[in-house]
């Protein structure tokens, strides 16, 4: 029996790392194997770029952006087809959904993005689930984990990410790549977020 891919998605700030911990450990109690998956990976050199852009210590045009995103995820393509070959979930704290919105946000062309998807044989994902928090809420819990002076240029921008979640709200219209697209009101409590995840799995 094969596994599945679950994404959890949404703007900084959405709780996506919390929610991705607790679904782990609710899928774990009922006996399934998990693996989980970060991006970006700040361990890779794809994500050491992609760090070093955000805290303004070089500058990337967009496409480049867009190609050191994307193939810090197809760095582990393989492995997450393998793990849900032999039957495991596998959750990943965003994917390529968040590199289309981000980079269409910043500039990239939004159809070409979900081509290059495409062209990449990035694994059709079977449940997205989109954690749609206001900018607001978004940037003052941000401010308030990292403090006022130690947020990156994307979590300090409104109106960046206010075009960030437009372009999330296309993907998820589109259900773009993946079977199922599930959005929830992030600004509900982690418990109240974590049951409506939990009860799609029922």
């Amino acid at each position: 029996m094969e596994g599945k891919i679950i994404v959890i998605e949404g703007i900084d700030g959405a709780g996506k790392a919390t929610q991705t911990k607790l679904l782990k450990e609710a899928l774990e109690k009922e006996g399934k194997k998990v693996s989980t998956y970060s991006y970006p990976d700040y361990s890779s050199v794809y994500g050491e770029r992609i760090k070093a852009f955000l805290y303004k210590k070089i500058d990337l045009k967009v496409d480049e952006l867009f190609m050191d995103y994307i193939i810090d995820m197809v760095k582990d393509r393989d492995n997450i087809i393998d793990a849900v070959k032999r039957g495991e979930y596998v959750i990943i704290d965003r994917f390529f959904f968040s590199t289309v919105a981000y980079q269409s946000a910043g500039g990239f062309p939004y159809e070409n993005g979900k081509q290059i998807v495409k062209l990449l044989d990035m694994p059709l994902v079977d449940k997205v689930f989109y954690i749609k928090v206001p900018v607001d809420i978004s940037m003052q819990r941000k401010e308030k984990q990292k403090g006022k002076m130690d947020v990156d240029k994307f979590e300090s921008n409104k109106n960046f990410l206010s075009n960030v979640s437009t372009f999330y709200d296309k993907l998820k219209n589109e259900g773009f790549h993946a079977k199922s697209w599930e959005e929830i009101d992030g600004s509900k409590s982690i418990e109240e977020i974590s049951y409506l995840i939990k009860k799609s799995f029922d």
